[in-house]
């Protein structure tokens, strides 16, 4: 029983010919077709880590270059960097172009049977197998490979080698098939069997995956047991790794789709052996979360650990092979349906998948009705929306779980997408050898939210207070708290479904403290929204809330201010360049980028500074503005009015009336737009509201805090 069915092999040799599918034909053609041109050698030395294929400076990944493995160019600066770690990651790029052009040549020939593309697969397949049991197991990151310096990378290589073999194997006498299977493919799953890590995590769903397409390739039934097995295989990756929202515990755009990556790969390869993997709920929820959380643009923000390309338009393009796998293990219409918004996008469809798997999208429409409020409680999501395409308003509360290691300290972080631009996003990740990614990436200070004694926010889970969606009422509230333990908490037990990576669990300068942030969206022609920051601590702290927006802070101009003497170092308080102070306790700004901008008029606690600087941008080659916002109490309240445009703000001035929340009182503020002028009364309880508002009077309390949802 091979990979592919017969009658898939015959949809890819018809869609070869059909104009639906040119450019995905054209992209497989062309791999295979370069593959044979390069005929780039097979290292002789097992490769690295693929994290060190990036510019230490700029944090970009270096250019690959066949002909140069011991010279490796920053695209940026054109600088080239030498030494082992570079040259080793190198080979890891290597191997992939290499296995992907023998995936690719298989397929072509598959589709043609022009002899060249599989007489080149089998070649390859006979100097892999002369040379795998060469290759030292090596590797300190991820589990250790042969061929390749992870244990995670040397499964994601042995599924392309597996599919090269199914698709040329009928062309291979008896004895080189026999050489081939003895001397690389079984080698390559004995080898993967002994680095099962029999916990949850996306490196094992690819282990799994891995073996499985192996299994099925060789007709193997010890290596295709432990993906299916109950206790370690799929069905405990699924039970104990995808939250109930749909979700990956990592809490990661970018590693939800790795992870997914996997486990479709591990089902496309076990399918028809396996049938009932399939009707686990949690696989299609999987595709189908995502798909409410993204923007207008199908970008979805870059959260935790993750590249930040899932932000950019059509950042969900680039997993369009999920979609186009999914079609065909389940016909849901809604993945049809996201492929031809990617396509009205301007994304064509481009991957082999489409050829094999993916739906004939004639006549299917690419339009979607977005909701204007979204709540993802076991993640942690809290979105307000409002308004469809280039008008869309975006805003993400990140209140939830710890993602593990590789989640970031940022509760209560603020995501903001309007006018089809990134304009005060999460910075996500960059390549993990990058010096700055623990310094800066990693930091709190690197997200929209609050850290105390400029010291890193501990693993904690917030909570929910309140939400309501911007159309359920006069305006909507996503309002959500965290609080950490007085004390240490107890320490994590040895062994559990999580593998424990370091984190931080305590720290004294968060001991008992309580923040809460409430944001009340109001949805007029041009929305805006008020964020409330409270700031509860058991005694006086130094507390940053920090405000990242790409482009250039105006209105005033940074260079217009007075500067500020600020030291520099390799921390992440040393990264902030060209700081100047902003007048306070009200102040406001305004922030470009691209066709868009924010405008904020703020009012801070007394005695508190603003600081207006640089800071670094992902990729580290650019920087986005900041204001940090510091003060040392125990309780403070920083509001802060935002409104997101396209050509100019609705609000003309906002005046602070009373800003008393942070002791118990009220917070009372007009706001005058092009079309008219409300007033703001938010308070603690019911009896300090104005018991005869205004027509135009918003007013608000503040559920307690004991009355947590």
């Amino acid at each position: 029983m091979n990979l592919l069915a017969e009658d898939e092999i015959a949809r890819l040799r018809r869609r070869r010919a059909e104009p639906a599918f040119a450019a995905a034909w054209a992209n497989l053609e062309a791999r295979a077709h370069a593959a044979l041109a390069d005929d780039l050698p097979i290292p002789t030395e097992g490769a690295g880590w693929f994290h060190h294929y990036f510019c230490p400076d700029h944090s970009t990944q270096l250019t690959f270059d066949p002909a140069r493995p011991h010279e490796h160019r920053c695209p940026v600066d054109d600088r080239v960097f030498t030494g082992p770690d570079f040259d080793a990651a190198w080979r890891v790029a290597a191997q992939w172009r290499i296995m992907g052009g023998m995936q690719a040549a298989g397929l072509v020939w598959q589709a043609t049977g022009q002899p060249e593309y599989a007489a080149y697969v089998c070649d390859r397949l006979d100097s892999y197998a002369a040379c795998y049991l060469n290759y030292a197991p090596h590797g300190i990151h991820a589990g250790q490979g042969r061929c390749m310096g992870t244990s995670l990378d040397e499964a994601t290589w042995s599924i392309p080698i597996a599919w090269a073999y199914d698709a040329v194997r009928e062309t291979l006498t008896p004895a080189r098939r026999e050489r081939i299977e003895r001397q690389l493919l079984r080698p390559i799953g004995e080898h993967q069997l002994g680095q099962l890590w029999r916990k949850v995590h996306n490196i094992e769903c690819w282990h799994l995956a891995g073996l499985a397409t192996l299994g099925a390739a060789l007709d193997e039934p010890r290596f295709l047991a432990p993906a299916l097995d109950e206790q370690f295989g799929l069905p405990f990756q699924l039970r104990e790794g995808v939250l109930d929202d749909g979700w990956w515990v990592e809490g990661s755009p970018s590693y939800h789709f790795y992870t997914l990556n996997a486990l479709l790969a591990l089902l496309i390869a076990a399918r028809r052996r396996a049938p009932e993997t399939l009707a686990a709920p949690q696989l299609q929820a999987m595709l189908t979360t995502p798909l409410l959380l993204a923007r207008g643009d199908l970008s979805l923000p870059a959260l935790n650990d993750g590249w930040f390309d899932v932000a950019k338009p059509a950042g969900l393009g680039q997993y369009s092979a999920c979609y186009e796998r999914a079609w065909a293990l389940w016909g849901n219409p809604a993945f049809a349906t996201t492929l031809a918004r990617l396509g009205a996008m301007g994304c064509p469809r481009r991957s082999e998948d489409a050829l094999l798997f993916g739906p004939d999208l004639a006549g299917e429409a690419a339009a979607s009705t977005p909701t204007p409020g979204l709540v993802q409680a076991p993640s942690g999501y809290a979105v307000l929306r409002q308004g469809a395409g280039r008008d869309e308003r975006w805003l993400l509360l990140k209140y939830g779980r710890h993602g593990g290691g590789h989640a970031h300290p940022d509760k209560l972080h603020l995501d903001l997408h309007a006018c089809g631009e990134n304009l005060a996003p999460d910075p996500g990740s960059p390549g993990y050898s990058v010096p700055l990614h623990g310094v800066w990436f990693r930091h709190t200070l690197a997200h929209n939210t609050v850290l105390l004694d400029g010291e890193l926010q501990p693993e904690a889970e917030g909570r929910l207070l309140h939400f309501r969606a911007p159309g359920d009422g006069p305006f909507g509230i996503a309002d959500a708290a965290v609080t950490w333990p007085a004390t240490p908490p107890d320490p994590p037990p040895a062994s559990g479904a999580w593998i424990k990576e370091p984190r931080v669990r305590y720290s004294p300068a968060y001991a008992g403290v309580t923040v809460r942030r409430c944001l009340l969206w109001r949805p007029v022609a041009q929305p805006y929204f008020l964020d409330l920051v409270l700031v509860d601590c058991p005694d006086p702290r130094l507390i940053d809330l920090a405000w990242h927006h790409t482009g250039a802070q105006r209105d005033p101009a940074p260079d217009t201010l007075p500067p500020i003497a600020w030291p520099t170092g390799p921390e992440a308080y040393g990264q902030l360049r060209d700081t100047h102070l902003l007048s306070g306790p009200a102040w406001q700004a305004t922030w470009w980028t691209g066709m868009a901008g924010t405008r904020g008029w703020a009012h801070d606690p007394a005695g508190a500074q603003a600081i207006a600087a640089r800071v670094p941008s992902n990729p580290t080659s650019e920087t986005v503005a900041l204001v940090l916002r510091r003060v040392t109490a125990a309780h403070a309240c920083f509001a802060t009015v935002y409104e997101p445009f396209a050509m100019q703000p609705a609000i003309r001035t906002v005046t602070w009336q009373e800003c008393a929340l942070a002791t118990g009182g009220r917070l009372v503020l007009t706001v005058e737009r092009d079309d008219g002028c409300e007033t703001w009364v938010i308070a603690h309880t019911a009896d300090a509201l104005d018991p005869a508002p205004a027509g135009t009077a918003l007013q608000h309390v503040l559920p307690p805090m004991d009355g947590d949802r």
